[in-house]
């Protein structure tokens, strides 16, 4: 039997006194990629909040992380979880290197107020020559392109050899060419699961295995890749005519047509 990477149980979130999601429960487990896809305002961010202890479920549901139903230290859990997403890298407006960037992810923290050991700042090189950014880590963070700090965040986010990396619309904001180098980048990690949140399903790559659907705070449809990305699932599950073909182990939309109500 697989050990679960997160387990979700009967969780109501509420936002701003807004109720965002609604009794959901999931599990994922190892050497499972999930896709989360929904329409904005559908709960997503939510829900990512949720599995990296930012929030917590109400009325008595609960959220256990990495095999163990015992209550486990949110540093402990954040030790072995990675968060990359378009609202993080605009809130990063400390001056810094890219290395130094990368090397912030060993504290969790926005800029370096820590002195780094040599074996930490080895390992932060380590993870930009592993996704091919090495070139950047002696320029500023505030000097790079959108894309290039991106995928700089997507190594902080590596750095302390994260367990679970949790994508949230990391692409949001990039152009296509740069968009494809980055889904290229996600798709050499190894030994890391991974949860992509979009609502793109151009964006959904080969290496994720398992698709979950959220509308209105609620899950309406989960399991294996191949099962959930069809015509009939996803016109339900983002609530208008949709028509989507497989090609070069991808998804495609080939057209759109008017808004469903589905219940």
């Amino acid at each position: 039997m697989k050990n679960f990477l997160v387990q979700i149980k009967n969780a109501d979130v509420y936002v701003g006194g807004h109720q965002a999601l609604k009794s959901l429960s999931w599990t994922m487990n190892e050497g499972e990629n999930w896709a989360v896809v929904g329409n904005n305002g559908s709960g997503k961010t939510t829900l990512m909040k949720l599995v990296f202890g930012e929030l917590i479920p109400v009325y008595g549901g609960q959220v256990h992380w990495f095999g163990k139903l015992e209550h486990t230290p949110l540093l402990e859990v954040r030790a072995k979880l990675g968060y990359v997403s378009a609202e993080y890298q605009t809130n990063y407006d400390r001056p810094a290197l890219g290395w130094e960037v990368v090397a912030s992810g060993f504290f969790s923290s926005i800029g370096l107020h820590e002195s780094v050991t040599p074996a930490q700042k080895e390992s932060a090189l380590e993870a930009m020559a592993h996704l091919g950014i090495e070139n950047l880590s002696t320029t500023s963070f505030r000097q790079m392109s959108y894309g290039e700090a991106r995928r700089v965040l997507l190594a902080r986010a590596m750095v302390h050899r994260t367990k679970l990396l949790i994508l949230d619309e990391p692409c949001a904001g990039l152009d296509i060419p740069t968009r494809e180098r980055f889904l290229q980048t996600l798709e050499k990690l190894s030994h890391t699961s991974m949860i992509y949140v979009t609502h793109r399903i151009e964006e959904i790559m080969p290496c994720i295995t398992h698709v979950l659907f959220l509308k209105g705070g609620k899950i309406v449809a989960q399991g294996k890749k191949d099962e959930m990305l069809n015509t009939k699932t996803l016109s339900h599950a983002l609530g208008c005519s949709l028509t989507v073909e497989k090609k070069s182990n991808r998804y495609w939309l080939l057209g759109a047509g008017p808004a469903l109500h589905c219940p």
